[in-house]
């Protein structure tokens, strides 16, 4: 037999001390020592250790079990996610999902997770709310999830993890639609980022999510911005009249030159495309030049074919008809003796002298084709082979020749037949 061995077995167990007992009893021993001097328990000799330790344990875990409560252990699709105070709490949370799911267009869409509820305890800090019940049973989920979606007029268009994402997305859409940073660029409808419970099949990469909204056609975006740039002036041409250059003659005086101005304007456009334009403010940095051309008003003998009525003040007395049995060539203008007769056109006399019938009377011949004749003056004014401009006076109205009261006979002749001239005047109306 082993000498050393059955030394081992004869000697007496050596108390050690307490820093080296088991660590769960040293630390029951000074729980202990605490509670004996704190509540001023008696001293009992030689206490064994069962007896000690449910005194500890009823010390330590009663007011710990104080702090449980009843609760409800909450797990979706076998698992925990959480303890809540009431059924109540737990559906409504779960009407609170369906009632956001079916605001924002998804009322067709079923929660097709296993939800269990069972009685159990837990502490009071661990009760949820109902929003972080919300959470909970979103993230648990198989088919939704909490995600920062785009609303547009309250309609989801889409959806992204992140809030951050999301609200890039729709930066990124309104800056493609600018030219300049200082541009203004808005939504038309009514658009939101909201995180709220959403079917997993909306939630998309935020490139994704722009690429669909750029297709949408229940998104618009509208810029407004301020643009200035120069536009050309047009010059404006001047007619004046110069009785030193022969009629139908254009000359021209001074060359007209466009000028340029400065336009500040806003501009709206609706998806790139412009739909409104107004100017706000016009500068001139160059004024334009107008052009200036001389028409001729010099009579060469050639008539404009445009007749003026050749006096004024006049009666309609007669017009051009058959009268007392024989043609009436054409119409006579009643006026005091002595009232300025005028040229009808420009053209050659004739024609110029004292006649019979006529008495004194003038022939403009203007060259077109047509003639005009002007009788019983009572003087004449222009001679044969002088050139004269329309509205030149010719002669002084009268009553000489055949004549039965003093008043001016007016002709027109084309190609030298007779032809009213009512043709080519109004004279109004006739009064004998």
């Amino acid at each position: 037999m082993d000498n050393n061995l059955s030394l081992k077995k004869l000697q007496k167990p050596v108390n050690k001390p307490l820093l080296f007992k088991f660590p769960s009893e040293c630390f029951f021993n000074v729980y202990f020592k605490t509670q004996q001097i704190i509540n001023n328990i008696p001293t009992v000799t030689k206490l064994n250790r069962l007896a000690a330790l449910t005194i500890c344990a009823t010390c330590f875990l009663v007011p710990f079990a104080l702090n449980f409560e009843p609760a409800f252990n909450i797990t979706v699709n076998g698992k925990h996610i959480g303890f809540a105070n009431s059924k109540e709490s737990i559906n409504l949370a779960e009407n609170l999902i369906k009632s956001s799911l079916s605001k924002y267009g998804q009322a067709d869409f079923s929660i097709t997770d296993d939800i269990e509820i069972t009685p159990s305890f837990c502490l009071e800090s661990n009760v949820k709310t109902t929003d972080e019940l919300i959470y909970a049973i979103t993230s648990s989920s198989e088919n939704i999830c909490m995600a920062s979606a785009i609303t547009v007029n309250g309609e989801i268009l889409g959806a992204c993890e992140l809030a951050e994402d999301t609200n890039s997305v729709l930066k990124n859409l309104l800056e493609q639609y600018k030219t300049n940073p200082s541009d203004n660029a808005s939504f038309i409808q009514d658009v939101k980022v909201i995180t709220i419970p959403v079917s997993t099949d909306l939630v998309m990469t935020s490139s994704s999510l722009l690429q669909s909204l750029k297709n949408s056609e229940n998104i618009d975006v509208q810029v407004i911005s301020n643009v200035q740039h120069t536009v050309s002036i047009p010059y404006q041409t001047q007619k004046i009249e110069s009785d030193q250059i022969e009629q139908n003659i254009v000359k021209t005086m001074q060359f007209g030159k466009n000028g340029i101005a400065s336009v500040s304007e806003q501009v709206v456009t609706i998806n790139g495309q412009e739909t409104q334009r107004t100017v706000l403010h016009t500068s001139v940095i160059t004024p334009a030049t107008d052009c200036i051309v001389a028409v001729g008003t010099k009579s060469n003998g050639i008539g404009s074919g445009q007749f003026i009525v050749p006096i004024s003040g006049y009666r309609f007395t007669s017009a051009f008809k058959i009268r007392d049995g024989r043609w009436h060539k054409g119409v006579d203008l009643a006026v005091p003796v002595g009232t300025p007769v005028y040229a009808a056109d420009n053209g050659i006399v004739t024609t110029s002298k004292l006649s019979d019938s006529y008495g004194y009377y003038v022939v403009i011949d203007h060259q077109n084709g047509l003639k005009t004749l002007y009788a019983h003056n009572s003087s004449l004014l222009v001679k044969e082979g002088d050139t004269i401009s329309k509205g030149q006076q010719i002669a002084l109205s009268g009553n000489t020749g055949n004549s039965t009261g003093p008043h001016l006979h007016f002709e027109v002749h084309s190609n030298d037949v007779a032809v009213n001239p009512q043709i080519f005047l109004n004279f109004g109306t006739e009064t004998p």
